[in-house]
């Protein structure tokens, strides 16, 4: 897949398109095997062609098909074919009929966009000006889409999937199958330790992991007729090497699982926040019906606040400090009873860049978990690396995390940053 566009490789906008394609590629039993993406530079964009066409069945190219003198793909593909530009007769009228049911006149540069190789052919865009192109380099099938989302994939539903559809039904491809699960609190090197045999390049499954901020995730990839069955074998090998971190499978975020235990416990939760200033109450209210288990929450950036609205004592404050564990677990004592819930979460550290000192660095952080029904506490210290917004993602991670091993009786668990010293 190669995506092209100065914007793209100068980070003024993201490619959208790899994610989605790939997704859709998988789903048809096709394997991935590249992304690339290169600017507006005709020889780049034609030797990118070309090797891709040298090592693969298909070659997926999006963007450049604009009326502009940047946009470079058609050429680009011409010289990779060997071929020269032709005018293409339905396509001026497809783009005639679009100027025209504008009651606009066509600029001179938008005729371009009615060019293709000679050996290849105009795929229709009911939705742009820029008609796609389909074309073979030696045993490649080539397809150049539109760079805009809305003009892409309606062209690749209508057109480019069929016809990899019919081409893995003829080849026979494997289906191809994926899977994913998340963890929070496991080291990286830890959690692929512990799958370390299914890892293996050229298994079948074969698992991969990924790490996202504080969360792990098991990526498995199956093929074959017993793909399905041989997801499920290595899913369920990765929920036993990872318990109980595993809070999630697909898309499923951290503050939606603990809201599926919360449902199912007919309980409720509150959070008292001062270092992550209403990021954890974000996530939370980021769930969709949070409402039937999240009360609310209380943000006390100050000891004032700490002390009036969730009853820290004073002398905790001026003993201890504010980065203590006795303040964590009154503030999440303090939250639970105010907003009459079982579960109280605190969250009160340093996230930096300032601060910090020789026994509290930056990155210190408490967190206290409180369940009013059983009366107790389950309170760390962690010792977060990263910036100040790492440090506070991190904290909301993890926080949640606790929330949810103590829901499910496991808060005997340690978890990755966790200092006790």
């Amino acid at each position: 897949m190669l995506a092209i566009g100065d914007e793209l490789v100068l980070g003024a906008v993201s490619d959208r398109h790899a994610q989605w394609l790939s997704a859709q590629l998988v789903a048809l039993g096709c394997t991935v095997l590249e992304h690339r993406t290169v600017g507006d530079d005709l020889e780049a964009i034609a030797a990118a062609i070309a090797e891709f066409a040298g090592r693969s069945d298909i070659v997926l190219v999006t963007g450049g098909l604009g009326p502009t003198d940047d946009d470079l793909t058609r050429d680009a593909l011409c010289r990779a074919m060997g071929d020269t530009l032709v005018g293409d007769a339905e396509a001026r009228d497809a783009l005639r009929a679009r100027f025209e049911s504008r009651r606009m006149p066509i600029p001179e540069m938008n005729w371009r966009q009615a060019t293709r190789p000679s050996r290849a052919a105009c795929i229709p865009n009911p939705h742009g000006t820029a008609p796609g192109l389909s074309a073979t380099i030696g045993g490649a099938l080539v397809w150049a889409m539109p760079g805009p989302p809305r003009e892409m994939q309606p062209m690749w539903d209508s057109h480019v999937a069929p016809r990899i559809r019919e081409l893995c039904a003829s080849r026979g491809c494997a289906g191809v199958r994926t899977h994913a699960l998340h963890s929070c609190g496991l080291p990286e090197s830890v959690a692929a330790e512990r799958i370390r045999p299914w890892m293996a390049r050229g298994s079948n499954p074969v698992i991969g992991t990924t790490a996202s901020g504080a969360v792990i995730s098991a990526r498995i990839r199956a093929e074959g007729p017993d793909a399905e069955g041989l997801l499920e074998g290595a899913a369920a090998a990765v929920r036993a090497a990872w318990d109980p971190y595993v809070f999630g499978e697909q898309g499923v975020a951290l503050a939606a699982a603990v809201g599926a235990l919360l449902l199912e416990a007919r309980s409720t939760a509150s959070v008292a926040e001062s270092c992550t200033g209403g990021l954890l109450g974000g996530a939370i209210t980021e769930v969709p019906g949070s409402s039937a288990w999240f009360v609310g929450g209380i943000l006390s950036y100050s000891n004032d606040v700490k002390e009036g609205a969730l009853g820290v004592p004073a002398a905790e404050l001026a003993q201890h400090g504010a980065v203590s564990r006795p303040v964590a677990v009154s503030m999440a004592r303090g939250v639970a009873a105010t907003m009459r819930t079982r579960w109280g979460v605190s969250t009160t550290g340093i996230a930096g860049p300032d601060g910090g000192t020789a026994d509290k660095p930056v990155g210190t952080v408490w967190i206290c978990v409180h369940d009013a029904e059983r009366r107790r506490e389950d309170a760390r210290c962690f010792r977060f690396t990263g910036d100040r917004e790492t440090v506070r993602d991190r904290t909301v991670k993890v926080a949640l995390q606790m929330l949810r091993l103590n829901i499910i009786g496991r808060a005997d668990v340690d978890l990755l940053w966790q200092w006790n010293g």
